[in-house]
């Protein structure tokens, strides 16, 4: 019975989870990264929108290679880049 019990709760916590991130939207963070950009050749300062889940970059909120830094008007290449160094803190 006490089995019974725990693997309903263990399903049912299961299912919550899958449903909050299939279907509840995506949780996203901040990340700032400064990196060398290989499209601006120079050094930049980026903040990015990273999910919350697996750490994947999803988009590019400000960029200092641009004026203002919000005005990012470039195909945001670094999204694709295989590594970026974290900005020290």
């Amino acid at each position: 019975m006490t089995l019974a019990i725990v693997l309903a709760l263990g399903f049912s916590l299961a299912l919550l989870v899958w449903a909050l991130y299939t279907r509840g939207g995506r949780i996203t963070r901040p990340e700032t990264l400064r990196f060398r950009c290989p499209f601006k050749d120079r050094d930049v300062t980026a903040e990015f929108r990273e999910d919350a889940w697996d750490g994947t970059l999803l988009d590019v909120r400000s960029c200092d290679a641009f004026a203002p830094p919000t005005a990012v008007a470039c195909d945001k290449g670094c999204l694709r880049l295989p590594a970026l160094r974290r900005a020290a803190a």
